[in-house]
């Protein structure tokens, strides 16, 4: 038995999951070809609709009122006819969206932070928390990761944090050899020394966590000197990995792959190190690519192949990406991919002549590679008008970056102003936010 198998049977074993069972199969699948790959996705979304509809009061009454039998499912187009999932709707019937006669015990409860502008709770049963933990699992191993590794975990999630403490999951990391690290801390000079010192001493293989935290911690690595001799790889997840936070985390620690997922839909698609398409985790999940209202930018649908104690149908993340590929002559594997993770819908703002604005029209990659010393950015909005704050980490020509500005946001027909700062703080968590939302006339 290897040490992957001996780990995933211990965690399996403590927890009555399945992991270890969904990782071989996902593992396998990346060597499968189209053919198989679909096979096995229409068969396993004929079983989640065949549940759905015989078994949640929810998608019983929503199939019925769209004419649409899980019976009548040839090919994976035909789940078009079902309606999108929303968040509103799990949030006000998220009881109608559970399989009815689950006991409780079954499940396992969990809830968003609500960074889309709605909270909810959710549900998975034991195969869904299994495929999607496997699925992560596997999403990294992409980028050649191995369970088991020594590992830095870089979090900010106070609940997981304060979890930390406890016996279980201090023998967990034993079991994974991982440094559990906060990332609230590491905007204070003394904590990221610290921080520092002890990821040196655990002398990893493998940093993973919010892009953020990483971010400043290279840049305290560059400014101190400091190396870690065995890093291979960093993966980030949780918030999007902007150009210049991958430039310099490239430059100071090691070569980064990025892991789009949610908490809801575990495990969703990767960008694996030295590449550059997400690839979507087809045999674990179905993604569709929806018309958002905005050139070049286009909604994701998932639905979750294997969470059948709380289905997912068609529901609508609230991200948004450039466009669905299938696999050309330079894809590493036989899945599906996107190109570019394009930002949140719910950062979409309405300006009062009726236009929409999203940064990331303003603040793609080209706008960052024209001026490398923008480290952070940050747009707020008052009601009425812009605010686009810069954290530069060097001295660079101001008047061409208002001049490019105002050419990209000439169109939109609004007022603004730019402000520069040597320092930006990170909000607790370590998760940074480039939208604000102020009260009208508020902060310009």
């Amino acid at each position: 038995m290897s040490r992957e198998q001996l780990i995933l049977a211990i965690l399996d074993g403590a927890k009555g999951t399945r992991i270890g069972h969904y990782f071989k199969l996902f593992s396998s699948s990346l060597k499968w070809n189209r053919e198989e790959l679909e096979r096995y996705r229409l068969q396993r979304l004929k079983q989640l609709l065949a549940t759905a509809e015989r078994s949640t009061p929810y998608y019983r009454s929503l199939f019925k009122a769209a004419g649409f039998k899980a019976s009548q499912l040839k090919k994976m187009s035909d789940m078009e006819n079902i309606p999108i999932l929303e968040r509103d709707t799990i949030r006000e019937r998220v009881h109608d969206l559970n399989v009815a006669g689950t006991p409780k015990t079954r499940l396992f409860r969990s809830s968003s932070s609500g960074t889309t502008g709605i909270p909810i709770t959710y549900y998975h049963d034991i195969d869904g928390l299994s495929a999607g933990t496997a699925a992560g699992y596997t999403l990294w191993a992409m980028s050649g990761w191995r369970l088991g590794q020594r590992n830095v975990h870089i979090w900010g999630n106070a609940t997981s944090i304060q979890r930390w403490r406890s016996w279980s999951s201090r023998a967990k990391n034993a079991l994974l050899r991982q440094l559990n690290v906060p990332s609230t801390g590491l905007d204070d000079p003394k904590m990221v020394e610290a921080a520092a010192q002890k990821i040196i001493a655990h002398d990893p293989i493998s940093i993973d966590g919010y892009p953020g935290a990483i971010f400043t911690l290279a840049q305290h690595f560059q400014a101190r000197g400091y190396s870690l001799r065995n890093l291979k790889h960093v993966l980030t997840t949780a918030e999007n990995l902007e150009d210049q936070q991958r430039k310099l985390i490239e430059e100071v620690f090691a070569p980064t792959g990025d892991l789009y997922g949610s908490g809801e839909v575990l495990g969703i698609a990767t960008r694996p190190v030295a590449d550059d398409k997400y690839y979507i985790f087809e045999p674990h999940v179905v993604v569709e690519a929806v018309p958002s209202g905005l050139p070049g930018m286009k909604d994701i649908l998932v639905t979750d192949l294997d969470n059948q104690g709380m289905p997912f149908i068609r529901y609508r993340v609230g991200d948004m990406i450039d466009d669905l590929h299938l696999p050309d002559g330079d894809s590493r594997f036989p899945l599906a991919f996107f190109k570019q993770l394009m930002g949140r819908r719910s950062d979409i703002i309405r300006l009062p002549n009726g236009k929409r604005f999203h940064p990331v029209n303003i603040f793609g990659g080209t706008l960052f590679r024209k001026f490398p010393g923008i480290t952070r950015h940050k747009v707020a909005w008052n009601g009425t008008s812009l605010k686009f704050v810069f954290e530069r980490r060097s001295l660079m020509d101001e008047d061409k970056l208002k001049d490019e500005i105002g050419q990209l946001i000439a169109e939109y027909q609004v007022s603004y102003s730019i402000e520069f700062t040597d320092k930006m703080p990170i909000p607790p968590g370590g998760k940074h936010t480039y939208l604000e939302i102020l009260e009208p006339g508020e902060g310009h």
